[in-house]
């Protein structure tokens, strides 16, 4: 049982890994709105490091909580709930909302309601398609990424004079959309029967551990929750509250700081004798019909092997524009479910789709334009924080021993890198509208250092060939390269079926250029979550991705160390780090070092520090090639239907940012 008040939840488990960003010990505040809202002061509070600059329009106001006017701020609600409501199946709108619900400023104009948002998607496999749809957490990043932390499910927040506990202060009367209260007791459930059940999170994460101490919790009252740190920690608002800080499962990602308890308890282990783990996680997973939800739209329709899936909107949702119209604007969310990103870009060429940004062809740029007209669609070009479009991850751990030693061997990197002609690959896969690049931060980061923008990135075959035999591998009469022993040489790139158009016909055209200098080397496809298994499983010669997080790459450092498993340069050496010395192998030279820069890093509060040692540890990475990047920052292409509106025009994409999650997608609305 749990008691009501002042509380303390505590694990004494250490693990090694503390994620720091510099630490914010101001105090970050918004004022209570008993009820009617009021003009407010916004969260201050930002990464001091690496706040990155926008194209953004300062115009676009993020969300709020107060009206944007002097007018009387009266709820009212879409046609859909008032027929329940007036059915007697709901209660009224003012009993669903929160005493200050958040209001949300439209991007161009207020909406009206009604109509269905026609989408896109792979299946279960690619839950983003909805899961970037509804991003809600306790503390929210802005439309624009220059801009300081935004209110979100929490009103208000403040840190002690020491940084040491963070006290969160939530809106009084959230509820889930199955209308029951949410609480402080859905943060301690997370905490203790999700994040610290080793079935089903190895360790707590990064930001919720300082100086191997996972935090503790104390609760106040039902809406306010102070989290106890042994030592400043500049992790919680940013990666833990912003990042990370949504509805757990997210997905497959693994990560949130709250789950709905009062549904979820009766399948959990701890609570029930005959539940199992797996069944616990079928149910808490998002695209679960019967799982209560605190985001805009919650999934009403879908099962594996169908053709669609439907997500309605939350009658509990708790936001509202300026004039107290309950968000969302649009009823539902209609995906369709299509084989390939190929079928998708079909779909919007003809104007079936409303407006999507993922798994948007760029290649099909002139495509898209010739075919405007005829579609009843208008295209958007966003700024991307992609370092490089499609990157390549030398496997440094891989279990063969003769290959690891090749992936080790700086010479060899080079010689891969030096092959890569990113010239045409820039014309043919991104209409030479991207930027040849090696380094792995975009150019609005503070990290970013333009000496080695595209350091080793040349087109130079004949040095890159020289390299080889440097490495001590012979050319045979074949032209093919073999080992000094005479065995041949087998280079394996793999990827999964998430690329298409543009990013295949990069790895393609990378395989190829291997191939030309006498490396044997083939690329394979597979499913996602099957690429993504061996990938992480240490089992992948050359994996190859993107290079996104290239705008704060400290937030989630796995292009810049060996930090985890997802980090492909070396998934051993990363497991090796993340899990404290438990699992994996321990790294030596080069990959080594980055890590004990970065737990400098982590050790300090001084931001000038950080930002010093940041910098060395991109340009460590970066001259060592632990990921050889192509070709980066081309523009992101958006699909929008004419009649579909209050999607922005200029926006920055990042997958830490949850594209289109931080512009708001509550506030599209559809004419009709």
């Amino acid at each position: 049982m749990f008691l009501n008040r002042r509380r303390t939840c505590s694990l004494g488990r250490a693990i090694l890994l503390v994620l720091l960003l510099p630490v914010m010990v101001a105090a970050c505040t918004t004022d209570a709105i008993p009820e009617t809202p009021a003009a407010t002061e916004k969260a201050t509070d930002a990464p001091a490091t690496e706040a990155p600059a926008t194209d953004a329009p300062a115009t676009d106001a993020p969300a709020t909580d107060a009206p944007a006017t002097e007018e009387v701020f009266t709820l009212s609600e879409a046609p859909m709930l008032a027929e329940m409501v007036s059915a007697g199946d709901l209660p009224s709108v003012e009993e669903r909302l929160p005493t200050n619900p958040l209001i949300v400023e439209p991007v161009e104009s207020i909406g009206q309601y009604g109509g269905t948002w026609h989408r896109a998607f792979l299946g279960e496999k690619d839950f983003h398609a909805l899961g970037r749809l509804i991003y809600e957490s306790v503390i929210r990043w802005p439309r624009d990424p220059s801009d300081p932390l935004q209110p979100g499910m929490a009103e208000r927040w403040e840190w002690n004079d020491k940084g040491t506990e963070l006290t969160l202060y939530f809106r009084e009367g959230l509820k889930w959309s199955d209308g029951e209260p949410f609480t402080v007791d859905d943060v301690v459930f997370w905490w203790e029967n999700i994040e610290n059940d080793t079935n089903i999170t190895a360790s707590p994460h990064a930001e919720w551990v300082t100086e191997g101490e996972p935090m503790e919790l104390v609760v106040v009252d039902d809406i306010t929750l102070t989290l106890k740190f042994s030592a400043p920690n500049g992790l919680a608002e940013t990666v833990g509250l912003a990042f990370h800080g949504c509805q757990w499962p997210l997905g497959f990602e693994n990560f949130g700081f709250f789950a709905p308890r009062h549904y979820l308890e009766q399948f959990h282990p701890t609570y029930n004798d005959e539940a199992t783990y797996d069944d616990f996680k079928a149910k808490a997973f998002n695209l679960n019909p019967d799982l209560p939800v605190m985001y805009a739209w919650k999934v009403t329709e879908f099962e594996a092997g169908g053709t669609e899936m439907i997500a309605e909107r939350n009658p509990y949702y708790w936001k509202t524009d300026p004039t107290g119209q309950q968000l969302p604007y649009i009823d539902r969310i209609h995906f369709a479910l299509v084989e390939d990103n190929e079928a998708i870009n079909n779909m919007a060429l003809a104007g079936d789709i409303d407006m999507q940004h993922r798994r948007i062809d760029f290649s099909k740029y002139t495509l898209f334009q010739e075919n405007a007209e005829a579609g009843d669609y208008r295209t958007f070009l966003w700024t991307t924080a992609n370092a490089s479009n499609i990157t390549l991850f030398p496997n440094q751990s891989f279990g063969d021993v003769k290959y690891r030693e090749l992936m080790q061997n700086l010479s060899f990197r080079q010689a891969l890198s030096l092959a890569i002609d990113r010239a045409s690959i820039n014309k043919v896969s991104y209409l030479d509208q991207g930027i040849p690049r090696t380094i792995t931060v975009v150019r609005d980061s503070a990290l970013f250092q333009e000496d080695l923008e595209n350091y080793y990135g040349e087109f130079d075959p004949d040095k890159a060939e020289e390299l080889l035999v440097e490495v001590g591998l012979v050319k045979g009469d074949d032209g093919i390269y073999t080992f000094a022993d005479g065995s041949p040489v087998e280079l394996t790139v793999e990827g999964s079926d998430s690329v298409s158009g543009g990013s295949k016909d990069t790895l393609e055209m990378v395989v190829e250029g291997w191939t030309k200098i006498g490396l044997k080397a083939t690329l394979t496809i597979s499913a996602r979550e099957i690429f993504w298994d061996k990938a992480n499983g240490n089992q992948v010669m050359i994996s190859s991705w993107e290079t996104d997080r290239g705008l704060v790459p400290m937030v989630d450092p796995i292009y810049q160390i060996p930090f985890d498993m997802r980090s492909w340069m070396g998934p051993a050496f990363g497991t090796w780090y993340n899990t404290g010395g438990k699992d994996g192998e321990e790294p030596t030279g080069q990959l080594r070092d980055l890590q004990i820069l970065y737990d400098e890093y982590r050790a300090t509060v001084d931001s000038e520090k950080q930002l010093e040692i940041a910098l060395e540890i991109v340009k460590m990475t970066t001259e060592n090639l632990n990921v050889i990047g192509t070709v980066g920052m081309s523009p992101a292409l958006t699909v929008v239907k004419n009649n579909f509106h209050n999607v922005m025009e200029s926006f920055t994409s990042d997958w830490i940012i949850f594209t289109p999650g931080t512009m708001d997608p509550p506030q599209y609305w559809i004419e009709e």
